[in-house]
């Protein structure tokens, strides 16, 4: 398929399942949100929504180590922009979400609604855990600056790296 050919060459390092995956949280995370959200979903905040997104597990307070992969934690800490630059523009070229450049959010349309809709019809997925992760980012990340939402991370991370 010439589209995977692409996006390897575009996005180096990231498969194209990657690339769809982080495409779909970022989407169910906004369309959970909703249409006329308040809540800040700059680039950096949806980035590090999206790292709690991607490890579930770090959403505990109690981290199970053997469940979760600390050396795959550390690689993708630093997000990869481009990864987040190409997600962003391939769901605003689909009509997936739209941007408001006047507060720096983005937005689910009724296009991504549905999409989203055709997602949570797949067999094999644990949606309750994404769900889960959803509620956590509304309540704890969301509304925290960009600097405490790292700061989340960290701590997570440093928590694990005492263990």
């Amino acid at each position: 398929n010439i589209w995977r050919e692409m996006m390897l060459e575009i996005i180096e390092n990231i498969s194209f399942q990657e690339y769809c995956l982080t495409r779909n949280r970022v989407a169910i995370l906004l369309n959970i949100l909703g249409k006329e959200h308040k809540k800040d979903t700059t680039q950096e905040k949806l980035i590090i929504s999206d790292f709690f997104l991607k490890f579930p597990e770090l959403i505990s307070d109690e981290i199970e180590l053997g469940r979760f992969d600390i050396k795959y934690s550390y690689f993708h800490w630093k997000p990869n922009y481009k990864l987040y630059n190409a997600v962003l523009a391939d769901l605003l070229a689909r009509n997936i979400i739209t941007f408001n450049s006047l507060n720096n959010r983005y937005f689910i349309t009724d296009k991504g609604e549905k999409f989203v809709i055709e997602l949570f019809s797949e067999e094999g997925i644990d949606w309750s855990k994404i769900l889960q992760s959803c509620d956590f980012i509304v309540s704890k990340v969301l509304n925290k600056t960009v600097s405490a939402g790292q700061t989340m991370i960290q701590s997570k991370l440093d928590c694990i790296r005492g263990n």
